[in-house]
């Protein structure tokens, strides 16, 4: 797609940094980030009240490495010709690995205006090597810069330049946003972060050499204060192939600059870094997960906190979900949100005489351009489908449902503990997701749809659960007593990569 011609700002010599133009944005990607929900609370940042690391030395940071070599630290304080105080922090992954090499604040901040100088190095076209300058509170409250080559498929889309590389602007979660911005690389840029408070939540800004790219209403405050992050990582995601070559980031100085209304910095009592999420298969690739154990990927919940664990549980080799109406969402997530792909769940579900306030089975849900939810449950079901395809008491029905593209249909009868595999294809067709719907491996007749977007612009949540007592559920509401729990079974969970 063409991309609106750009404009290149030098700075001075001793900064060196060549600035980026709202030409540079992906044109693919919408505006709809850019909308305001309200108006941010007022006042100035507090310069006089700066936290500044000129990377004289690392006092205040502290190593949070992943991936290879974890223990190793690949961290340097280098003299510079190019920074402010002539000194840079320096992190480097090694040629060949999958080093994951972070530093990050002792302290956690809140609401303010977070600046890093960071220099951009050599990065070979299409290598998956990165250099990040972010903030993280936790898997879902991490909000991004990271730069690096794009895979060719992205070069071609952007129209980069071989001196060219993409800043990816990310918001991971509440809620996700994506947007990517073509830079130079062998050059300086100034990277900022600005969070504001809309009532109690953040409203973030991200600018790239002063010109703001992203604008975002997030659903969450200052209870998440942030980490601040400098890395170098060779990830999967920004590039083709392995690293050929050792790659390197600098950081001049990163400052944050409160507002009135900011919490005071603090360290947390327990330092916690980030895990490591599944590495994505390649395409054609299946992974299979079963529940001998709690796979790593996979991320355990209910909204019933320390009583979880009698409602997501790992009993005679499956995952047990279990639901009343005191816990109303027991799931597992997957570590990565994920695109093209054949989703696979072996389940079986329970046995119920009445028609109950349940659904149990697989979710994919994004709200990247409002909300999306793909899924295929098991549930009672209204009477009028239940006479349709003829269930008996005992018997559930099979639904499938997508909001955006749309469809809802009752597809099967199931019978009580009896494993089916339930699956969702979302194929790439065009540029764009097509969704279908399987039982059993067989395709579903006239339940296929084609969404208007793709894995470029719309990753999902991979989602198990059993869910209860929702106001639109056909059914009975379940109680509260432990008798009352009704419990879907898990054998394995598929995934092959498209």
């Amino acid at each position: 797609m063409k991309l609106n011609s750009k404009v290149l700002f030098v700075a001075a010599a001793i900064l060196s940094s060549i600035s980026c133009s709202k030409g540079d944005l992906d044109q693919r990607f919408s505006d709809d980030p850019l909308s305001k929900i309200d108006t941010p609370r007022q006042g100035n940042v507090q310069k006089n009240k700066e936290n500044k690391w000129d990377f004289t030395s690392t006092e205040g940071w502290v190593t949070a490495n992943q991936g290879d070599n974890a223990n190793k630290d690949n961290s340097s304080i280098e003299d510079c010709v190019d920074c402010s105080d002539k000194k840079a922090l320096k992190i480097y992954t090694q040629a060949n690995t999958h080093q994951r090499q972070k530093l990050k604040t002792k302290k956690r901040f809140g609401a303010g205006l977070y600046t890093w100088r960071t220099y951009i190095s050599d990065l070979g076209i299409g290598e998956r090597a990165s250099i990040g300058s972010w903030i993280w509170n936790s898997d879902k409250h991490e909000l991004d810069f990271e730069v690096g080559s794009g895979t060719s498929k992205e070069r071609k889309e952007l129209g980069l330049a071989d001196d060219e590389v993409i800043a990816y602007i990310t918001s991971q979660a509440n809620p996700y946003l994506h947007q990517k911005v073509r830079i130079k690389k062998n050059a300086w840029h100034t990277f900022q972060i600005d969070l504001k408070m809309i009532g109690r939540n953040y409203l973030a800004s991200w600018m790239i050499d002063g010109v703001k790219y992203a604008e975002q209403q997030l659903k969450f405050g200052q209870e998440y204060p942030f980490h601040i992050f400098c890395s170098t990582e060779n990830l999967k995601f920004v590039g083709d192939s392995t690293p050929t070559k050792d790659n390197y980031g600098l950081w001049d100085y990163v400052t944050y600059q409160p507002y009135p209304y900011s919490i005071d910095p603090a360290e947390p009592s327990k330092q916690q870094n980030p895990i490591d999420a599944p590495e994505e298969p390649d395409a054609g690739k299946t992974v299979k997960w079963f529940f001998n154990s709690m796979p790593a990927a996979w991320k355990t919940w209910t909204n019933v906190g320390a009583d979880g664990a009698a409602f997501n549980k790992i009993a005679g080799g499956k995952l047990v979900l279990g639901g009343n109406g005191y816990c109303k969402t027991s799931k597992i997530e997957y570590a990565s949100q994920v695109g093209y792909g054949k989703y696979t769940w072996a389940m079986s579900f329970p046995e119920v005489k009445k028609a109950l306030k349940f659904q149990a089975g697989g979710t994919f849900y994004s709200e990247v351009g409002g909300e999306k939810a793909i899924t295929i449950m098991a549930w009672y079901g209204p009477e009028e489908e239940r006479k349709r395809l003829g269930a008996k008491e005992n018997q559930l029905l099979l639904r499938v449902y997508s909001g955006n593209p749309s469809i809802e249909s009752y597809v099967a009868v199931l019978d009580p503990n009896k494993e089916y595999r339930l699956g969702i294809e979302l194929k790439n067709e065009g540029g764009v997701y097509k969704i279908s719907f399987f039982l059993d491996d067989k395709l579903i007749p006239n339940t296929s749809v084609t969404a208007n977007y793709g894995a470029d612009a719309v990753k999902f949540a991979f989602i198990t659960s059993m869910e209860t007592n929702r106001g639109w559920m056909p059914g009975e509401a379940i109680g509260n007593k432990p008798d009352d729990t009704i419990e879907a079974k898990v054998n394995y969970i598929e995934y092959t990569a498209y």
